[in-house]
This record gives C-alpha cells, structure tokens and sequence, in this order.
C-alpha cells in the first residue's frame, strides 16, 4: 500500500556509486526490473498515482511505494533526469568476477560476451547493456578502473538491463582476453580498420566482442590480444560509429548467425 510520508526530506543526490552505497534508480523499466531482481536491495520506491499503477505488482519483498507528484520528483533527482514518475533508491549490485561469472557458466557459453576497453560514459554502457539483453548476449566485461560506476544514468539507459546483463570488472582487460581465448572464445575486436567486415568473418566458436573507448578506440594492447580485428561496414566516408551503435549492429549481426 502507497504511503504519503514526505519523500522530499530525503537527500536529493544521483551521482555515480561505488560498491555497498545507494543511489536513484529512474524510469519504468529499470525500477520495474530493479524490484524483481532478488540481487537487488531497494531502500525506497517513489511514483506518482498514474505511474504506480503502470508498475503493475511488485514483489513482497519491495519496500511499501510512497506517492509522489513528478513535480515533486523532478525536484528531488538530478536535472534533466527522465523519471516517468516513478524512482527508487537501490544498493548497487554486489560485483561479478571472471572466475565467478565463468564458474558458473560452465559450457553454456553459446551466446557472447562483450568486452568493453575503457568506455566511460555510462550512458554508452547502459545502451550496450540494452542491446546485450535485446540480442541474447550473456554479460559485459569491464575494467576496475576507467570505467563508470553503476549509476541512473546507466540504469535508465539500459532500460532494465543493468539488472538482466551481469557486469564482470576485471583488473587487466587484454590479460582477461587472453583468458577468455583459453576457454574456447574467439576474440574479435571490432575496429573501423579491420581487414574484413564482421558479417564475413568465420565464427565458429562463442565469440567475444571486444568495443574501443569513445575517441580512442581499441588500445594497442587490446587489438594484440584479439584473435580477429573485424569492421561494420559503412557505406558512407562518416569516420566510425558511436560505440553503443557498433555494439548493437555487431551483437544484431551474431544474434543472426546464430
């Protein structure tokens, strides 16, 4: 049952969090798939009457929903924030490791991984998060550092799939590649310069998509580590895609294959 306790009395902050603190979590889909997820913790869950009821039933285990006017929600998250009148404050997830994620994964490993070399808007992460859920994708390998943390930002545009799509954070990216080559992973680096586009190129193993930061692109060690450098052709002299838009052609492009 909604409760009317003034939620503006709660500290008005959504910046990017590290492990073990909370932040705001906005929009439908990521507070929707927030509150089903049994890894997630929320503290609290803010809606306006009408976004309430589009939430549909929440598990016993969400705190009880306090209403909120957007007016009164727009106040109280960071400018420019696109709630759709509904917010909840959650405790990032606990972080995944290599040995853990592929432990568990064992010979399920069909579908790809996405391997991500310094991308540090967390609004591209969130959007390869969404395209990794869309196209069957099994989990995003980060590095510790020089990447962002989870975020609303991240979260609202991922559209749910921070809580769908494990994220892996591993302390040496092209050490991690090498790794993944041994357990039967061909490491294809996707690079505006490769020498064969990706829908040609022969895939016959689980494949790990590995995408250069915004700018740069892949660093010298990580196109080393690759088995493949592969390109999405563009038919038009544009220099190279958004990062977010390659992965979502190139996992599109596997998800095709098969």
């Amino acid at each position: 049952m909604a409760t009317d306790r003034n939620p503006l009395k709660m500290p008005a902050k959504n910046n990017v969090h590290s492990l073990g603190k909370s932040y705001w979590l906005y929009g439908h889909h990521a507070v929707k798939m927030a509150a089903n997820n049994p890894s997630r913790k929320l503290e609290r869950l803010l809606a306006s009457p009408s976004a309430l009821q589009n939430l549909g039933p929440l598990p016993k285990t969400c705190p009880p929903p306090q209403t909120i006017q957007s007016a009164d929600l727009s106040k109280l998250l960071a400018p420019g924030a696109v709630h759709q009148g509904v917010a909840a404050k959650v405790h990032a997830l606990k972080p995944v490791s290599f040995d853990q994620f592929f432990s568990k994964l064992g010979d399920n490993n069909r579908y790809p991984v996405v391997a991500l070399d310094q991308v540090t808007d967390p609004r591209n992460v969130g959007a390869i998060l969404r395209s990794t859920a869309a196209f069957r994708g099994s989990a995003i390998i980060m590095q510790q550092r020089h990447a962002p943390e989870e975020s609303g930002i991240m979260a609202k545009a991922a559209s749910g799939a921070l809580d769908l799509i494990p994220i892996v954070r591993v302390p040496n990216l092209s050490r991690t590649l090498r790794k993944l080559a041994s357990l039967g992973y061909w490491v294809v680096g996707l690079d505006h310069d490769g020498p064969e586009p990706l829908h040609s190129s022969p895939l016959d193993k689980p494949v790990a998509l590995v995408l250069g930061g915004e700018g740069r692109g892949l660093r010298r060690l990580t196109r080393q580590s690759c088995d493949v450098l592969s390109k999405i052709e563009i038919q038009t002299d544009i220099g190279s895609l958004n990062v977010s838009i390659s992965a979502a052609i190139a996992l599109y492009e596997l998800d095709r294959r098969g």
